[in-house]
């Protein structure tokens, strides 16, 4: 049955659902394990938010407890829900009061016994657990003090509560013949840091008793973030007191095995519900591959994660199959364009700021200087760029800008080998079809963008590029052919025009059109390059060694000083030097920001863009002039 989305709820065994990521060995191991184990005893299941925890408890229930001649009880407390809209102590009380009461009601104990139970808990929680919630601001010798203190008037009491639990729970389970009582806490990396490792302690200090296992869902972060008061932050000097802790709390730890997630044929099945792909790519194996190889390298194996991928790619479905298609079939046809999406939003949801700079520059196999220099990139010193030649994922010049741009983001800078492998994937996948990948990127990307989500994003103005750049064809052409002498020489690079548009003003010289939006405006994006040469190192001391530096430095100034009267065109700086399979390019490109569409349709407009590209031709012939000279042509 076709649905628009995948629920992000945990498994559930009672309906049947089915283990998509063939984490049944795990599951029955543990099963196993807590069959034959000692108790008392406590198993934490780590791993990070979505990872599979809650889901791997359903069915450590199902397989324990759930059937009636099942060896345990099972107790399960969602501790979020206790947290909401109450402060510390009150959170961790009412926790273990419920636990209490559970426990009371799986025994029949009476009601006077287990309120009176209830009420020594809450004598003795109110005055400890205030104490203990404000324990951030107090000092480590004042913290000792503190806790010494506690423990002498609680020991008692807690002793007691403990005891009177242990015999009610051995009794209950001789008379019922069960084994013991399995207390499943979930959430507790949804609570506050401190607040879950105190209830940690607590459990410690009063559920730690003959038949019981208890089965903890946490992120280790968690704890860590919940020690710091009493430790301080996270280093070497002070690590083994954080996992002292936690080793004094936790018997077994169980890592969710994410890296071992087999998330093929959740994909696929997935992709398949949600009508993304239909039955025919469903049996493309290597479509499949490259799905699962792209998301292992972006959102990872975390099934929260994979879910919330699932559902933005389904959301961009719905959305382009109800829209009136343009004369640029604006839609995903094929199975590149579903694959170049799937990695599109894959991007987006995992790294941001790549993402934000392919919809800038959608060709990134040309990323370049002038690229960093827009987006403020960091220059590499000669030892950085000689160790990244040696690196096969960071030996092209636009592999080091996305390097450069990774070492901006701490998130970033510790996946950036994994980005580059994807888009060097995606790249490989584009050009075995032939296409461009300026061209492919551009035409989808703009599919993706009503799922993308950016704090502090200013507003997008939408409008259809491949509309703007053909709008803006149609009124400029006829104008260059007025203008320019050969006017037919001028026609358009390639047959369609979707993100960014080509052509040639004469034979050999062409112009390169791009738009995105920018700071709630649009941005018209006009380049040109001349070649200069091979093999150069350093652009000036060439310039220098063929005594070209004078003449050079002339025409960059003259185009300065244009640059500088020409108050509608954002130019950049002419000694951009552009690298392309170890040829030397002089890039001439500038940008003009206007508020909508409709702007770049005026007269004026047009005549303002007609004039600007015919002054980028004569510097650029200029400059070529230097290029012969240099080359001996």
């Amino acid at each position: 049955m076709i649905k628009s989305s995948i629920t992000d709820s945990p498994r559930n065994l009672s309906n049947g659902e089915l283990d998509n990521f063939g984490i049944e060995p795990f599951e029955n191991g543990l099963t196993k394990f807590i069959n034959l184990t000692n108790t008392p005893i406590t198993i934490a299941l780590q791993g990070e938010w979505g990872s599979g925890k809650t889901s791997l408890m359903n069915s450590l229930k199902k397989n324990l407890s759930d059937s009636n001649d099942s060896k345990y009880f099972s107790i399960w407390l969602n501790t979020w829900e206790y947290a909401l809209m109450k402060d510390a102590s009150s959170t961790l009380i009412d926790i273990i009061s419920k636990l209490i009461d559970e426990v009371s009601k799986i025994a029949n104990v009476e009601k006077e016994r287990k309120n009176k139970m209830l009420k020594s808990i809450r004598n003795i929680g109110f005055s400890t657990l205030k104490v203990a919630s404000s324990l951030n601001s107090i000092t480590n010798s004042a913290m000792n003090e503190i806790e010494k203190s506690l423990n002498q008037e609680e020991d008692i009491t807690i002793s007691q509560i403990r005891d009177e639990l242990e015999q009610i729970i051995e009794k209950c389970i001789q008379d019922k013949n069960k084994q013991g009582i399995i207390f499943f806490i979930d959430d507790l990396d949804r609570i506050d840091p401190p607040v879950a490792v105190q209830l940690l302690e607590l459990l410690k200090n009063i559920f730690t008793l003959k038949n019981c296992v208890f089965v903890l869902a946490i992120d280790y972060d968690v704890v860590i973030k919940g020690l710091e008061p009493k430790f301080g932050k996270l280093s070497e000097l002070n690590e083994r007191e954080f996992r002292s802790f936690f080793d004094k709390i936790i018997q077994v730890p169980f890592s969710m095995p994410v890296s071992r997630y087999e998330t093929d044929k959740f994909l696929k099945e997935s992709l398949l519900s949600t009508n993304y792909i239909n039955e025919e790519n469903a049996s493309n194996v290597e479509l499949i591959a490259k799905f699962s190889e792209i998301s292992n390298l972006s959102v990872g194996k975390n099934p929260r994660a994979l879910k919330r991928l699932m559902n933005s790619l389904s959301l961009i479905s719905c959305i382009n199959s109800t829209k009136v298609l343009t004369e640029e079939n604006d839609q995903l046809n094929n199975e590149l364009e579903l694959l170049v999406n799937f990695a599109l939003v894959s991007i987006q949801i995992a790294y941001p700021p790549v993402y934000r700079l392919l919809s800038l520059h959608s060709g990134f196999d040309k990323w370049n200087e002038s690229v960093a220099l827009q987006m403020n990139l960091k220059e590499l010193d000669q030892q950085s760029i000689d160790k990244l030649n040696q690196s096969e994922e960071f030996d092209e010049e636009w592999e080091k800008i996305l390097f450069r741009l990774c070492e901006n983001d701490h998130y970033l800078k510790k996946r950036a080998l994994n980005i580059s492998r994807l888009l060097n994937s995606l790249k490989k996948s584009i050009t075995e079809k032939e296409e461009e990948i300026e061209d492919i990127i551009g035409a989808v990307i703009s599919l993706s963008s009503v799922t993308n989500l950016e704090a502090f994003d200013k507003p997008v103005v939408d409008y259809h590029k491949g509309w703007l750049l053909k709008e803006i064809r149609n009124r400029l052409f006829p104008v260059l052919k007025k203008k320019i002498p050969n006017a037919n020489d001028i026609k358009q690079i390639g047959t369609r025009i979707q993100s960014n548009f080509k052509f040639y003003i004469n034979k050999g010289v062409n112009f390169h059109m791009s738009s995105y939006p920018k700071d709630g405006k649009i941005n018209l994006y006009i380049n040109t390059n001349v070649w200069y040469g091979n093999d150069i190192n350093d652009f000036r001391k060439d310039l220098e060694n063929n005594n070209l530096l004078a003449e050079f430095e002339s025409i960059k100034n003259e185009f300065d000083t244009y640059s500088k009267t020409s108050s509608d065109f954002i130019t950049q700086n002419l000694f951009d030097l552009g690298n392309w399979k170890n040829h030397y390019y002089i890039n001439f490109h500038s940008d003009l920001i206007l508020s909508k569409p409709e702007d770049f349709f005026t007269e004026e407009t047009i005549e303002k863009i007609s004039d600007h590209i015919i002054k980028l031709k004569e510097f650029r012939t200029k400059v070529l002039v230097i290029s012969n000279k240099r080359n001996n042509k």
